[in-house]
């Protein structure tokens, strides 16, 4: 049966009227989702053309039913978009890394030998911590895609002294797009929540990008790998990193795998060496895992395969970035090696 074309036309006509409905019932969402997407012309055009949806959909209250079915849910911070780098102690004193050599990091200023003779008198080192499995070293592990294996292999190859509270690992999240999921803001939360001994990290392959929300008012920074750029992913690392240790967190960095392909191998080394630097300046309350000689070939290349216990095994997926359960193994493994060196465990 052939359908007259105006019951066609009222037919579009009709379906258009009830997508237009549904996108102003749901412009908060539809702004969110335009202002998480990658730096581009996409995001901006999303985000021009939600900005008057969602103005006009306040100003007749046709946000309030969607609102008040999340609040009903528990879901009413679904479409607040977070931005802010939530860091309450103040910088440490001297310059910020930046404007060096060294991949944009200062390396630090020369000492005399006459002023490291000073002090050169050191006292009995302090015992170690003991965990034991009924007092056991609580373990919280954070962060990108990269974090979920590392920490299913520390539940693995750990001990009973050791106890991993949790693992949160977020797809696509990091320190430099808060907008899209707000560390800063979990991270304090989560000490709060599980009141960890150790926290575990794993950020920068996600953050390996020129575009950086949450700036403080007034600063921009430039291209990735930029000396602004740089000194402000610093100081979100560091920040993070003198924030846990004030709360007594003893704070392990996994550093970025070397990765298959020039892309990453250009930008990880970047984050690699600002996390180093930040470690460095916690010396004794945090450690840096070396991910990157870890999983490199005897040359210093990619490889997908090392031998692990005298075994020719599978340590990378063949994306050359994500580990393989095996390679979260020998991560685990190596952040318990240096875990013992601080803490009493089996």
């Amino acid at each position: 049966m052939r359908i007259p074309p105006t019951s066609a036309a009222r037919g579009v006509l009709v379906l258009f009227l009830g997508l237009l409905l549904a996108a102003v019932l749901d412009a908060e969402g539809l702004r969110k989702q335009a202002q998480i997407q990658p730096q581009g012309t996409g995001r901006r055009i999303a985000l021009a053309l939600t900005e008057p949806l969602v103005s006009f959909s306040r100003a007749l209250h046709l946000t309030t039913p969607r609102h008040e079915l999340q609040v009903a849910i528990g879901r009413q911070d679904e479409d607040r978009i977070d931005t802010t780098v939530h860091l309450t102690l103040p910088p440490p004193a001297g310059p910020a890394p930046g404007h060096g050599s060294n991949g944009g990091l200062h390396t630090g200023t020369h000492t005399s030998p006459a002023a490291r003779r000073i002090g050169t008198h050191t006292s009995p080192p302090k015992p170690k911590p003991v965990f034991t499995a009924a007092h056991p070293l609580k373990v919280w592990v954070a962060g990108d895609s990269l974090a979920q294996l590392p920490g299913d292999g520390l539940e693995r190859v750990a001990g009973n002294d050791v106890a991993v509270v949790a693992i949160e690992s977020r797809l696509d999240t990091g320190l430099s797009r808060p907008d899209l999921y707000n560390w800063f803001t979990r991270i304090p939360q989560a000490v709060a929540q599980y009141h960890p001994n150790v926290v575990v990290l794993s950020f920068g392959a996600d953050d390996a990008h020129d575009y950086m929300a949450g700036l403080p008012a007034g600063r921009t920074v430039g291209p990735f790998g930029s000396p602004s750029w740089v000194a402000e992913y610093y100081r979100r690392a560091e920040g993070v990193t003198r924030e846990l240790v004030a709360d007594g967190v003893y704070v392990v960095w996994l550093g970025l795998p070397i990765p298959d392909g020039p892309g990453f191998g250009h930008t990880f080394p970047v984050v690699n060496r600002i996390l180093e630097r930040v470690v460095k300046n916690n010396a004794g309350r945090a450690t840096y895992v070396d991910d990157w000689d870890l999983f490199a070939g005897a040359r210093g290349q990619y490889t997908p395969y090392k031998r692990v216990h005298g075994k020719y095994t599978l340590l990378r997926l063949s994306d050359g970035v994500h580990y393989t359960d095996a390679g979260g193994d020998l991560v685990a493994t190596q952040v318990l090696k240096q875990l013992r060196g601080v803490f009493s465990l089996r």
